[in-house]
């Protein structure tokens, strides 16, 4: 009898290591793949043109590619930043800019074609997104105003508000 219960003492004690070291390297996978997300929030923004159908009086949408594309961060002072967030980029139809994660303001300088340029102010709010303990937080945003001068650019339309990891296009910019 003795022998049968301190078998089974030492089968039981097996399958409790083995039940616990599964449940941990389980737990462990899960958080990783959150972890390996995209952590950087990026606002993404579209070029169009909106073309004229003369027999229907309509306007259509039209991706515009623009040929030559230089974008500068402008700090809170209003000089622009060393950095270079693109650099004389080619055939370009959209792009994703970084919204500044602690001031609820971001300003870009976009030069287009190497000759004209715009401004492009953001006003958003900051918000942190909870991942894990292990993995931290993510600073998403949300877009209250959007202002940008009228150099090439005819206007600018909000798409979509909230800026996160999620892939999505946030701002259009028009050209006529």
């Amino acid at each position: 009898m003795k022998n049968f219960l301190h078998n089974n003492f030492i089968k039981s004690t097996v399958f409790i290591w083995i039940t616990a070291v599964f449940f941990f390297s389980t737990s462990c996978i899960v958080s990783d793949e959150v972890c390996r997300k995209e952590k950087n929030s990026r606002l993404k923004v579209g070029f169009y043109t909106a073309i004229l159908n003369s027999s229907t009086g309509n306007y259509t949408l039209s991706t515009l590619s623009i040929d030559s594309l230089t974008v500068n961060g402008v700090d809170s002072l209003g000089n622009i930043m060393d950095s270079v967030l693109y650099n004389n980029s080619k055939n370009l139809s959209s792009i994703k800019l970084p919204l500044n994660k602690f001031s609820n303001e971001s300003k870009f300088i976009i030069r287009f074609n190497d000759s004209i340029q715009d401004t492009l102010t953001v006003f958003h709010t900051n918000y942190d997104q909870y991942l894990s303990f292990e993995c931290g937080i993510i600073r998403n945003h949300l877009i209250d105003t959007v202002l940008i001068t009228n150099h090439f650019v005819d206007s600018v339309k909000i798409q979509e508000h909230n800026v996160s990891t999620i892939d999505a296009e946030h701002l259009q910019i028009f050209h006529n």
